[in-house]
């Protein structure tokens, strides 16, 4: 499975709602043109005030990936492993953690 040799893919996830901005979030992965098995996924995740997460640690994919300065990254196989894992979360010190999903922009 590659994404399309022509186009960049981009996919969003959100966090629930939550009463303050800080504590919510959003996610972004960044396929690029023509990504296979053996690429890497850039993701970037800013919080609610469109800050970037600085620290953080990211359940995705049935991995827990480490965030900084708003950046991390899934391999390609990981993603494709994990697309049926239905849990995201993002973990922040001092911010309880936030579940969230998929959502369409």
């Amino acid at each position: 499975m590659n994404t399309p040799p022509d186009k960049k893919i981009t996919m969003t996830f959100h966090s629930h709602p939550t009463r303050h901005l800080y504590m919510r979030w959003k996610m972004q992965l960044h396929f690029p043109q023509g990504a296979g098995k053996d690429a890497t996924i850039p993701i970037t995740i800013a919080d609610g005030e469109g800050k970037n997460v600085d620290v953080a640690l990211l359940e995705f994919a049935g991995k827990r990936i480490r965030v900084r300065d708003g950046k991390a990254e899934i391999s390609y196989a990981d993603f494709i492993a994990g697309k049926h894992e239905k849990s995201v979360w993002l973990y922040r010190h001092g911010i309880l953690p936030i579940p969230g999903s998929l959502t369409f922009e």
